[in-house]
């Protein structure tokens, strides 16, 4: 069986120059302290800030570890209602001959691209469970994000003075 299953994944880098192995949460925290201020009478106008982020880790030469890391707070006036932490990675397998061209790409906006969904899913079912309304994140782009990474790597913000 497990040479059976070796073959397949060595079929699977000849076909494709990356496939994700293995998604999985790497770091989850909910917090939720103030949720019975739904019950105080006093009305509640959240306000809720989304942060994502993403972070690469070469394992060897070819595989990486994809995070996204997803920071949503809740606030209602000075209370906070609740706060989710998650780090959601992906074990992610790349040809040996992929170029670097290639390379960053694929791990800045595909990948993520690909994670994203089920990131999404665990956010909106966390609030879901904490009591609230399902939060939907929007959609990120990704290539977008990259591309100003890239710009700004190549023609750095200028200091006056």
């Amino acid at each position: 069986m497990a040479e059976n299953e070796s073959q397949q994944n060595q079929g699977r880098q000849m076909q494709y120059p990356y496939y994700i192995q293995d998604q999985y949460v790497k770091d989850l925290t909910f917090e939720n302290p103030n949720f019975l201020m739904k019950y105080s009478g006093t009305p509640m106008e959240p306000e809720v800030s989304v942060n994502v982020e993403t972070t690469i880790g070469k394992l060897n030469e070819e595989s990486y570890e994809v995070v996204l890391k997803a920071v949503v707070n809740a606030r209602s006036g000075e209370s906070a209602l609740f706060v989710i932490e998650i780090a959601y990675a992906g074990l992610v397998a790349v040809a040996k001959d992929i170029p670097q061209e290639v390379l960053d790409p694929v791990l800045m906006v595909h990948c993520p691209f690909l994670m994203f969904p089920y990131l999404r899913e665990m956010v909106s079912r966390l609030t879901q469970i904490g009591g609230y309304p399902p939060l939907m994140l929007e959609p990120i782009d990704f290539a977008s994000i990259y591309l100003e990474k890239q710009k700004n790597r190549e023609h750095p913000p200028q200091m006056n003075g």
